[in-house]
């Protein structure tokens, strides 16, 4: 009877332990819109962009270059598209999507590529940390809600450079 009682408690602390961050991540579905960025991104250095010249600038100017430079790697992107999807959460910038699994395994869109997307999530508390990482550039972005504003802290890095900004979001859709 003991060991019954005992296994249920368990059951029960793993079950309470794992609901919140379920709830959470549903609250990030969405469109966000871009409000605020601090610091401000600079013109010309591949912060908004989406096209390949803004790109090679940035590369040229020591920021993040590659194909995701416009998009999944921007300073701050304008316009950002988070679904959820049982335990994978995708994030969509411009036509470029990043699959994160909410377990902090690592996940690549192209297996044995060294130029590979490679993401991983988990939680900390109520924060939703997503990393990234492409060739020479990887990513930290750790989402927060409060209310209908997402708050996103941006660490991006590139041949030794690197930044951090915060984003503020206001929900679109």
């Amino acid at each position: 009877m003991m060991k019954q009682i005992s296994f249920v408690a368990l059951a029960l602390v793993i079950a309470l332990a794992v609901v919140p961050s379920a709830q959470n991540s549903s609250s990030f579905g969405g469109t966000w819109k871009l409000t605020q960025a601090d610091p401000p991104v600079p013109a010309g250095r591949g912060g908004t962009a989406t096209s390949g010249q803004a790109a090679a600038l940035a590369a040229a100017r020591g920021g993040i270059s590659g194909p995701l430079a416009g998009t999944i790697l921007a300073q701050a992107p304008e316009t950002i598209t988070i679904t959820l999807s049982g335990t994978a959460l995708t994030v969509q910038i411009g036509s470029d999507k990043a699959v994160y699994s909410i377990d902090n395994n690592t996940r690549s869109d192209k297996e044995g590529d060294v130029s590979a997307l490679k993401t991983r999530a988990h939680w900390e508390g109520g924060k939703l940390h997503l990393h990234y990482k492409q060739g020479m550039n990887w990513g930290r972005d750790i989402l927060s809600l409060s209310g209908s504003t997402l708050t996103v802290v941006r660490d991006l890095e590139s041949g030794g450079q690197s930044t951090t900004r915060t984003l503020t979001y206001a929900k679109a859709s």
